[in-house]
C-alpha cells in the first residue's frame, strides 16, 4: 500500500486490477482463504478509495466460475467490479474509458 501514489489535484491515481481467482495463499505459518481474504481485500480495495485512488478490477473468466465466485468478487470490488469475457478486449477498454472520464 505504501507503494500505491494517492490522487493529487494534480494527480489522478488508479488501480487497475486483472484477476483470474479469489485472493488465496498458504504456507506452514498463515492460511489466507475465502471469508478473511474477501473482507481483507475489500479493506484494502476501501482504503486505497479513501486516498482519492480510482479502482478498476476485472474478473477475467469464462462462465463457469458460479454466482458464488461472481458474488465474492462483487463483495471486494463493489461497484469496481467488472467481469470480462476473455474473447473481448473491447469491454476492458470501454470501461477503462469510462473510469478515465469520470469526474471527482
Amino acid at each position: 500500500m505504501d507503494e500505491i501514489v494517492p490522487t493529487t489535484k494534480d494527480r489522478d491515481s488508479y488501480f487497475l486490477n486483472f484477476s483470474d481467482g479469489m485472493p488465496m495463499f498458504s504456507n506452514t505459518d498463515i492460511s489466507y482463504y475465502y471469508d478473511d481474504a474477501l473482507r481483507h481485500t475489500k479493506k484494502m480495495v476501501n482504503d486505497m478509495r479513501t486516498r482519492g485512488i480510482k479502482v478498476l478490477s476485472y474478473y477475467i473468466g469464462d462462465g463457469y466460475e458460479g454466482d458464488k465466485t461472481m458474488g465474492a468478487f462483487k463483495t471486494m470490488y463493489g461497484k469496481d467490479a467488472e467481469f470480462v469475457d476473455v474473447t473481448s478486449v473491447m469491454s476492458v477498454s470501454k470501461t477503462m474509458n469510462k473510469k478515465f472520464l469520470e469526474k471527482n
